[in-house]
């Protein structure tokens, strides 16, 4: 063998091993340096409430720095919660199951100033294509590709309402992609100067470029864990995962005592969380009523007995919640509405004998009935929401 053939061999089984070792522990100094969380005082193991007012969807993004579809869906439940729409589970019937009732999802506007963040503000925009009126509706499984044309928005407003508060100093999402542009940037250099060596310098140079493309690699896949949150960020995830703990171990809190208040107010962060299987199993074991803003109805004879004519009844009071926002009645007047004196007349609920007094809560927890009779349909509301907006998932 040439003498200097044999030297190039040597030099290129050294570079190989200098690349692969100092590649890795400069990957880990990388990481401890730039992506690690700073560290924190102690925090307590349980936290029985949300520790601060970060919205749902964003308190998932913040426990793993990504968004994922179930962020979304606890938004669009926040939606529910807040009074700026009402979900309705209409029974259909589905010829693919031999003609048993399938599930129809509405999304009925009720008053769309209930809003409490610019992320449910933007989605509700998004759902509708526009800022909705009182009364509109849309089928869920029909705003998949609004959605998916606009995701990016609601992407942004969750990591953005990350930075805002001071958690990142950058957006999450940015960051990868910084690290990411990187890492393909040198592998494929590495892939290129190394073949090029390896044809025309010596065929030993192909071990180098091995390592740097593992090395590179690594770094690409590493790239996930660069978003580092700032000091506050830090101790806002570690109560946030203290809460989540909560939520996972409810029943040994007693909590579910106070089944339909725990139920409701922190169904959004459950499904935030991953956790909204259980969630809603646990509820419905202890009697827990469905959430007000959900509805059930046109089943065979119909929860609450109003069968399929209930779609009618629901339809009519919405009629007559709208009007009442025009006159006098439950919803407020126009003289509420516009300052004074618009000059139209007081247009009250219709007269109803069967309807409860106590409002929309009330004929929800008719058409809905205990969590036990809802949970399926709850829980294929949530499937289906999950399924419309899964696009967010692909965070490139």
């Amino acid at each position: 063998m040439d003498p200097a053939e044999a030297w190039l061999h040597l030099f290129f089984i050294a570079a190989m091993l200098i690349v692969g070792i100092g590649g890795f522990v400069a990957i880990v100094i990388l990481w401890y340096t730039r992506g690690r969380d700073p560290a924190i005082g102690v925090v307590a193991d349980i936290i029985p409430e949300p520790p601060d007012d970060l919205p749902p969807g964003a308190a998932g993004t913040l426990l793993d720095e990504r968004v994922h579809h179930r962020d979304v869906v606890a938004t669009l439940l926040g939606l529910g919660r807040h009074g700026a729409i009402q979900i309705v589970d209409r029974a259909v019937d589905d010829p693919a199951r031999g003609g048993a009732l399938g599930h129809d999802y509405l999304l009925i506007t009720r008053d769309p100033t209930k809003v409490a963040s610019r992320l449910e503000r933007d989605l509700l925009h998004v759902l509708f294509g526009h800022i909705p009126q009182p009364g509109e509706e849309i089928h869920l499984r029909d705003v998949k590709h609004r959605f998916d044309e606009n995701e990016g928005e609601i992407r942004e407003d969750l990591y953005q309402e990350m930075v805002d508060r001071g958690y990142f100093k950058r957006s999450p999402s940015e960051t990868r992609r910084r690290w990411r542009r990187l890492a393909w940037f040198g592998l494929v250099s590495s892939l290129v100067i190394g073949i090029f060596l390896t044809a025309r310098v010596d065929s030993f140079a192909i071990l180098t470029t091995i390592a740097a493309v593992i090395i590179w690699a690594a770094l690409l896949r590493m790239s996930t864990a660069m978003p580092k949150k700032t000091a506050i960020g830090a101790e806002s995830a570690a109560k946030w995962r203290a809460f989540k703990r909560y939520l996972e171990s409810i029943e040994r809190h007693g909590a579910l005592e106070e089944a339909q208040g725990i139920f409701d107010r922190y169904l959004s962060y459950a499904v935030a969380f991953g956790i909204e299987r259980d969630w809603i199993r646990k509820f419905a074991q202890v009697g827990a009523s469905s959430p007000g803003w959900f509805q059930e109805i046109g089943g065979p004879g119909g929860p609450g007995g109003y069968g399929r004519g209930g779609d009618v009844l629901v339809d009519t009071w919405m009629t007559g919640q709208m009007l009442g926002h025009l006159g006098g009645g439950p919803g407020g007047g126009a003289s509420d509405a516009f300052g004074g004196n618009a000059g139209i007349p007081d247009i009250g609920m219709p007269d109803m004998p069967n309807m409860p007094d106590g409002g929309f809560q009330d004929v929800a927890d008719i058409f809905g009935g205990g969590l036990q009779d809802t949970s399926e349909g709850l829980a294929g509301m949530l499937d289906e929401a999950g399924s419309v907006f899964d696009g967010i998932d692909f965070d490139f």
